[in-house]
């Protein structure tokens, strides 16, 4: 099943989905109760908008708490929004998903500022994902595919996250502003100014520059082909990562780009999933 929610992220009623394994189920109602009852707001609501349907990958029915994956993902406004293929393929891994879309998006409200004050509703997602009926809250692992690098890396610190996965994520987004010619006017308005100007903007939305303040495990997954987020920036991320003598692994994922075929993509995450089991 997979829900399409309203969450209260700094005053603000945001979008979200969630995705639940096969063989949960969860009704609009309760979903609906759940979150009124957890954000005190009567407005909040729960909509079904997809079944997850079973697949070779399901495992079967838990007795104990399911881990969960918060899904953080890239671009910005309606650009890369959440892709409710990739959640059901999320879920049949055996996770609860939780995947915010960042105020200015679905939900209509407030603005995606790219790592600004939307870094709040990925936040507030880990808490929900923390809360969730049947989830273990031990087991909250944060996913940041491109652009979602920033937001999951922030959430990771901030929410105290068992493990973060970066997929195809820009570590610098100094870089990205110099790489990506056709960013670079988003990037100017959302960030109130160039690269050149504000240096230090730019720095503190940079994983690589948060990087020192990560606690938990990180798996790098990057493409050697990726035309959107160059592979430097996942093979930078993790060299630092290694220097500050944190936990990491570099999945390269030779001749793939930013986005890959069915086939390969089930193959890459069952790698990225047995991951984090043994992590």
């Amino acid at each position: 099943m997979i829900y399409r929610f309203t969450y209260l992220s700094g005053g603000l009623r945001v979008a979200g989905y969630a995705a639940l394994p096969p063989e949960l189920s969860f009704t609009e109602e309760e979903f609906t109760r759940w979150l009124r009852r957890e954000f005190d707001d009567e407005e909040l609501s729960a909509k079904l908008v997809a079944c997850v349907l079973p697949s070779a990958m399901t495992k079967p029915p838990r007795k104990e708490p399911y881990p969960v994956l918060v899904y953080c993902r890239g671009g910005i406004g309606r650009v890369g929004k959440v892709r409710l293929d990739w959640l059901a393929e999320f879920a049949s891994f055996g996770r609860i998903v939780v995947a915010p879309c960042y105020r200015g998006g679905e939900s209509g409200v407030g603005h995606d500022r790219f790592g600004g004050e939307d870094l709040e509703d990925s936040r507030v997602a880990m808490r929900i994902a923390r809360s969730f009926p049947q989830s273990d809250p031990t087991r909250i692992a944060v996913l940041g595919f491109s652009r979602g690098s920033i937001n999951a890396t922030d959430a990771a610190i901030e929410e105290h996250a068992a493990q973060l996965v970066l997929w195809g994520g820009l570590s610098d987004l100094g870089r990205t502003y110099e790489e990506r010619i056709d960013l670079r006017k988003m990037l100017k308005r959302v960030m109130n100014g160039s690269v050149y100007k504000i240096p230090e903007a730019y720095m503190e939305r940079s994983p690589i520059h948060m990087a020192p303040r990560l606690s938990c495990p990180v798996l790098i997954m990057h493409g050697t082909e990726d035309a959107q987020v160059e592979y430097g920036h996942g093979e930078r991320m993790h060299e630092e990562l290694q220097r500050l003598g944190k936990t990491t692994e570099l999945m390269t994922l030779d001749g793939l780009g930013h986005h890959m075929p069915h086939p390969i993509r089930m193959k890459v995450l069952s790698n990225m999933f047995d991951w984090l089991d043994r992590t």
